[in-house]
């Protein structure tokens, strides 16, 4: 049986034990974690997608260079829906006009301008998200590398609404297992769990190494950039999908 999560004024957390306690219930279970405990797991949590700030700081460098090609995208992309939306307009146009001359049936003009209207409106919402796109996008992604740096000072300085918005933010169905924490994290940090681990360790690796010119230091710092960016595009992908479905 699964021990879930719970909360109480203090320090946030209260004792979990199994909830399984019926006569005759083989639960497999052991024991039950402190408050305590569940904070130290918390904790470790927080740790997995937490990041440097100098790396917060990079991400949002290569968000806003991203926010110019996607301004250039999303400019082409509104240019050809309107031209879309102008050309359905003109057949609906057209086919009204067809029946005031009496060159169409009524039912056949029934049916063929619910289907234009239906992709009229279909062209204007996509044509809506598509302004929206890359503001949503930015401001998003932003939020995320802002709350990848900065969740576990705010957890461990924060009051217990502060605390319970993070475990939100950091993923769902919070859970304890034989006295271990267990938690889905949220999509959008996925490739920040995943891929970041293996980027900063390259960082450190490259910025502690004193037998390196600072010429040859900022060359394999740079390197990184790339690996950077793949990991921004793959939170900003994820969120945009995840929001816009």
């Amino acid at each position: 049986m699964v021990k879930h999560v719970e909360e109480k004024e203090g320090n946030g957390y209260s004792s979990n034990y199994c909830t399984k306690r019926k006569k005759g219930c083989k639960c497999s279970q052991k024991g039950y974690t402190t408050g305590e405990g569940l904070e130290e797991q918390v904790r470790k949590e927080i740790e997995k997608i937490t990041i440097l700030p100098e790396f917060k700081d990079w991400a949002l460098e290569i968000l806003r260079e991203s926010n110019n090609q996607e301004i250039e995208e999303r400019t082409k992309i509104y240019e050809s829906q309107h031209k879309t939306l102008s050309e359905t307009q003109g057949q609906l146009d057209t086919l009204t006009r067809m029946r005031y001359r009496g060159l169409i049936e009524d039912d056949e003009f029934s049916r063929e301008r619910k289907e234009l209207q239906n992709q009229i409106a279909r062209i204007k919402e996509r044509m809506k998200e598509t302004e929206s796109r890359a503001e949503k996008w930015i401001d998003l992604t932003e939020k995320t590398f802002e709350f990848a740096c900065y969740a576990f000072t705010h957890f461990n300085n924060g009051d217990i609404q502060t605390r319970r918005e993070i475990l939100n933010t950091l993923g769902q169905n919070f859970s304890l297992k034989d006295q271990k924490l267990q938690v889905i994290p949220n999509e959008w940090l996925v490739p920040i769990i995943e891929k970041y681990p293996a980027i900063e360790k390259k960082y450190q690796s490259v910025r502690t190494d004193k037998k390196l010119s600072t010429a040859r230091r900022n060359e394999l710092l740079g390197s990184l950039r790339p690996l950077m960016r793949g990991l921004v595009d793959d939170v900003g992908t994820t969120l945009v999908i995840k929001n816009l479905a």
